[in-house]
C-alpha cells in the first residue's frame, strides 16, 4: 500500500489494488497533524514557524493551534490535551513554545496509520527492476548524460532497454546485434537523444503505472540521477510521480535530492533499495558482517550468478566512459544484467516482500518499516493506553550488556570432542515476557519477578545487587505484544514448511517473509527502548532485558556443569 503526503493540496493519498490489479484509490484531506501537551498548560494561539522572503526582507510565517479535550493520559497518568497544528512541516516549531509534549515527534503518515488504518490489503504490486547507466562527468561531449535505462517488469514478465544514439546509423547496428541474440531482450527502443528517450521513459511510467521503483542505491543514484537529467533536458522530473510530486523539486528548482535510504521521494510511487533490504535479511538469518555490499557480489552468494564482463575495456572506468560507443552490446547488456539480476535476487529471497509483510503487520507506511524505532514507535502507540514523551536529547546512561566469555578466563580453551550446542528460542523477547517487563509494570514494592542488574557478565560469583522489580497482576504492552507476535511467527513457519513439502516455491517465499517480518518485529522491540532520543527509551527496561538474558545463559551454563 502507498501513502503518501501531498503538499500541493495538503491531502494523503492512498494508492493499491484489487485482486483484478485495477487501481484503487482515496483522498483524505481532513486528518492534521497533531501532539499533545499537559491539559494545565496554557493554550496559545499561534506559532512562528520558517521564514519567506516578501521583497528583500525575511518573514517568518505564522502557524495556528486548535485544541480538544479528550480521556488522553501520559504514562504518569496526567490529563492531556491535542493540539492540531497548520502543517506537518511546522513539527518542531509547533511544538516549540510548549514545556512538555507527547508525540510530538511522529510524522503525519505514521500518525494517520496509527489512527486510521484498520488494514493493509494484500494484493500484488506492479513492480519494475530498474538500472540506469551514464556517462562520467568527464565525458567530453555529453557529461552525466544518461546513456541507457533497463526495465524488467513484474506483471509483464519482460525486459525493456531505452537508450539513444545521435548517429542513427548505429541504430540499425544495435538493433540487429539484439535481434541475433533473441531472449536477450523483449521490447529495445532506441532514441535519437538523451530528452527523446527520457521523454518515453517518462511517458511508459505514467501509462504503466508500476506501483514500485526497485533499484541498487537506486535513492543514493539512478533517482537523484534521473531528476536531474530530466531537469537538464526541460521535463519536469514531477512527471515521474502519479500526483506529480517529488520531493524537493519545482517546476523551475531543484532542491537537496540527498535522499535517505528508505525516504519516498516519488509522491505515489514506492521506491525501494534493493541493497537495504537484502543487507537487512542478512543480518536476521545471523550469517555475520555482508562481506561486500555490491550487487555483483549479493547475487553470487544469492542467486549463484555474477554480471557477464565481456567487455574489451577491462578497467572500470574506462569502461563506462567509451564503452557507450565503442562496444555498445556490451554496454547495453550489462545494465540489462542489472535489472534482471535485481528481479532474480528478490524472487529467490522475497525482500520486497519482507519489507510489504512488516507493513501488513505493523500497519505503516511503508518507509517505516526498516528500522527498529519506526517499527516498534508504530506498534506500541497502536496498542498503548497512554502517550509517550516527545523524544529528545538524554544523557548516555551506561548500562551492562550482553554476556562477554572468555574461553581463556574460563578454562575451557582446547581441543573438545562430541560437543553439544543450544540455542535459546528469542532470548530477549522471551525474558520480557517471562518477567512482565514493561514500561507501566515497574514496581515500587517487592515482586516475584526481581532483575539483578548486577548480574555478571561471565560466570563469576555475584557480588553486587541492583534489584528492579515489575508487577505480576497484568501483562504490560512489551510483553503482550510478544506474545501476539511468537504465536503469529510459528503459524507462519509452519506455513512455511508445508509450502516446503509441496514443493510451492511462491508459498514458501511469501511465509518465510512473513515470519522474518514478525522475527524482525520481535527482535526490534529491545532496540526501541534502548535506543536514547527516543520516546519510548527507558535504560531500565533496557537494562532489565540484558540482566535477564545474562542471568538465563549463566544458569543454563551451570546446569551443564552439573553434567560433567
Amino acid at each position: 500500500m502507498i501513502i503518501s503526503w501531498i503538499d500541493s493540496d495538503r491531502s494523503i493519498k492512498i494508492r493499491w489494488r484489487d485482486n483484478d490489479r485495477q487501481r484503487k484509490e482515496k483522498v483524505v484531506s481532513d486528518f492534521k497533524p497533531y501532539f499533545f501537551i499537559r491539559a494545565i498548560e496554557k493554550q496559545l494561539e499561534v506559532y512562528k514557524t520558517k521564514y519567506h522572503m516578501v521583497g528583500q526582507k525575511p518573514i517568518k510565517q505564522t502557524g495556528f493551534y486548535e485544541y480538544k479535550k479528550g480521556n488522553w493520559r501520559n504514562l504518569e497518568g496526567h490529563n492531556l490535551t491535542k493540539v492540531f497544528y497548520s502543517h506537518p512541516k511546522d513539527m518542531k516549531d509547533a511544538r516549540k513554545p510548549f514545556t512538555y509534549t507527547w508525540e510530538g515527534d511522529v510524522p503525519i503518515l505514521r500518525r494517520y496509520c496509527v489512527d486510521e488504518l484498520e488494514r493493509v490489503p494484500e494484493y500484488e504490486l506492479r513492480k519494475w527492476y530498474w538500472d540506469m547507466e551514464w556517462l562520467p562527468k568527464e565525458h567530453p561531449e555529453h557529461p552525466d548524460a544518461i546513456t541507457c535505462i533497463a526495465v524488467y517488469d513484474s506483471y509483464t514478465i519482460s525486459k525493456k532497454l531505452y537508450t539513444w544514439f545521435p548517429d542513427e546509423y548505429k541504430h540499425q547496428t544495435i538493433e540487429e546485434a539484439f535481434d541475433i541474440q533473441r531472449g536477450t531482450i523483449d521490447e529495445l527502443n532506441i532514441f535519437i537523444s538523451e530528452k527523446e528517450m527520457l521523454e518515453e521513459f517518462v511517458k511508459d511510467i505514467q501509462e504503466q503505472d508500476p506501483d514500485m521503483l526497485v533499484a541498487w542505491w537506486g535513492l543514493k543514484s539512478d533517482v537523484p540521477q534521473i531528476i536531474k537529467r530530466l531537469f537538464i533536458n526541460g521535463i519536469d522530473p514531477r512527471k515521474l510521480s502519479p500526483y506529480k510530486e517529488v520531493k524537493n523539486v519545482d517546476f523551475n528548482n531543484l532542491g537537496n535530492l540527498d535522499y535517505s535510504d528508505i525516504e519516498q521521494p516519488i509522491k505515489g510511487r514506492l521506491c525501494l533499495n534493493l541493497d537495504l533490504a537484502f543487507e537487512r535479511q542478512w543480518n536476521d538469518s545471523q550469517r555475520g558482517t555482508l562481506p561486500s555490499a555490491s550487487l555483483d557480489y549479493c547475487a553470487s552468494v544469492s542467486v549463484g550468478e555474477t554480471k557477464k564482463k565481456d567487455s574489451k575495456f577491462t578497467d572500470r572506468n574506462e569502461f563506462f566512459m567509451k564503452a557507450w560507443e565503442e562496444d555498445t552490446v556490451n554496454y547495453l547488456e550489462y545494465c540489462l544484467q542489472d535489472a534482471e539480476l535485481l528481479h532474480k535476487i528478490d524472487e529467490e529471497m522475497g525482500l520486497s516482500e519482507g519489507v510489504l509483510a512488516i507493513q501488513k503487520i505493523v500497519k505503516a507506511p511503508f518507509e517505516d518499516c526498516f528500522f527498529v524505532s519506526h517499527m516498534g514507535s508504530t506498534y506500541f502507540m497502536r496498542n498503548a493506553y497512554w502517550k509517550a514523551p516527545t523524544g529528545k536529547y538524554t544523557e548516555k546512561k551506561a548500562y551492562d550488556g550482553a554476556m562477554i566469555y572468555n574461553p581463556l578466563d574460563e578454562g575451557t580453551n582446547g581441543l573438545h570432542l562430541d560437543v553439544a550446542a543450544f540455542d535459546f528460542a528469542s532470548l530477549y523477547p522471551s525474558c520480557v515476557l517471562a518477567r512482565n517487563i514493561s514500561w507501566e509494570t515497574k514496581s515500587e514494592t517487592k515482586t516475584d519477578f526481581a532483575v539483578n542488574l548486577k548480574i555478571p557478565r561471565d560466570f563469576s560469583d555475584v557480588t553486587e545487587q541492583d534489584i528492579k522489580y515489575y508487577k505480576t497482576d497484568k501483562l504490560g504492552l512489551l510483553p503482550n505484544a510478544i506474545a501476539t507476535l511468537k504465536p503469529l511467527r510459528k503459524e507462519y513457519k509452519l506455513k512455511m514448511l508445508e509450502a516446503l513439502q509441496n514443493g510451492n516455491k511462491t508459498e514458501y517465499v511469501k511465509w518465510n517473509s512473513m515470519q522474518m517480518a514478525t522475527k524482525r518485529l520481535l527482535a526490534s522491540f529491545y532496540g526501541v527502548v534502548a535506543l536514547r532520543n527516543f520516546g519510548w527509551y527507558d535504560v531500565d527496561l533496557a537494562a532489565s532485558i540484558t540482566a535477564s538474558a545474562r542471568e538465563a545463559i549463566r544458569e543454563a551454563a551451570f546446569k551443564v556443569r552439573e553434567l560433567e
